[in-house]
């Protein structure tokens, strides 16, 4: 996984490969239901240092698909690439996260509702930060705000190209084009503020979603919790196939138990690519999922689960780091377990 990231020049870029990598082995763990398996993962077939950007061929469904999924709360699936969340409440709304900016997210959100709105963004890659710019205002973690900032348009057509040919389910369904990339709005600069932990939004009502930082996926990974629909909404952080290269295990372990130890506080986890790919279904993750991400990274720190190298279906000739355990895989990098002069003692 390092050495993927160093083989590309943009950092964007960079952490849109770490993505589809998960993103092609987390539909091929679908095909066995309570079963990750890391093996022979779809792959793409297409060249992002060759293949052209002109694709005008499309699927059937040329919009997002909306969801409600509790009373006033609403999925918006973004052509199976990546999923917003927009809660509304009696005197403000709350969008959470911008998707890769292939529509218009702002004039969406508005049809939804029409009360003052808060934009945040619950980490800084491409597929949560790339619409940010069609708002004058967004909430986003400080260690994630270069990463945001860094995306760019052409970044995010190879990123809808990649999952548009891998055979999952893309190209029969979803009918977005390259040129769909334009309502990111690149040549745009949102105010950026900084989203902390334990910083609430009071949406009216009763209404009252608070934030806990949960780094891991990334430095500045952040979950938001609702009380009033007693659902989390995780982005990455805690994905059936969790990317947690970006820090030591130990810390993705840490936010792991953060989030575990909420558990009493909601009933439903709604994460970042609900419906993913071609599956129109919005159910909430599995509850399975994060205790099997808890044993995984124990048994990681522990050196009782192995990390296992597979091939990277992107980069012929190179590999990834993935271990398995029930229903959950993690991509990590072994060079990277414990964080320096930290006691090797695994919570």
């Amino acid at each position: 996984m390092k050495n993927l990231s160093r083989s590309i020049a943009s950092p964007a870029l960079a952490a849109m490969m770490l993505f589809v990598i998960g993103a092609a082995q987390r539909a091929g763990a679908q095909t066995a239901p309570g079963q990750a398996s890391a093996d022979k993962p779809p792959a793409t077939t297409f060249n992002p240092a060759t293949d052209k950007l002109e694709r005008t061929q499309a699927g059937p469904i040329t919009r997002p698909m909306i969801v409600e999924v509790a009373y006033q709360t609403y999925f918006l699936n973004e052509f199976g690439m990546d999923g917003q969340y927009l809660l509304v409440g009696t005197r403000r709304a709350l969008l959470i996260d911008t998707g890769s900016g292939f529509y218009d997210l702002k004039g969406t959100v508005e049809k939804l509702t029409s009360l003052p709105y808060d934009v945040a963004i619950i980490h800084g890659h491409p597929d949560h930060a790339g619409g940010m710019r069609q708002f004058d205002t967004v909430w986003i973690n400080p260690a994630d705000v270069a990463m945001a900032e860094s995306h760019t348009e052409q970044g995010a057509k190879r990123y809808g190209e990649i999952l548009w040919n891998m055979p999952i389910g893309y190209r029969h369904v979803w009918g977005y084009t390259p040129a769909d990339a334009r309502w990111g709005a690149w040549d745009k600069h949102p105010v950026i503020k900084p989203l902390h932990d334990g910083q609430t939004f009071d949406l009216g009502g009763g209404r009252i979603v608070t934030v806990y930082h949960t780094p891991g996926h990334t430095p500045g990974s952040s979950v938001f919790l609702d009380r009033k629909t007693r659902i989390l909404f995780t982005g990455d952080a805690a994905n059936p196939n969790l990317l947690a290269a970006a820090l030591p295990i130990s810390a993705t372990l840490r936010s792991l138990l953060r989030i575990k130890s909420l558990q009493p506080e909601y009933d439903r986890i709604y994460n970042g690519h609900t419906a993913y790919a071609g599956t129109l279904d919005a159910f909430a993750q599995n509850p399975h999922v994060l205790d099997d991400l808890i044993a995984n990274c124990r048994g990681i720190l522990r050196g009782t689960i192995k990390g296992k190298s597979v091939p990277n279906f992107l980069f012929p000739g190179r590999s990834d780091t993935v271990s398995v355990y029930g229903s959950a895989q993690i991509h990590f990098d072994p060079d990277k377990l414990w964080a320096p002069d930290e006691p090797h003692v695994v919570p």
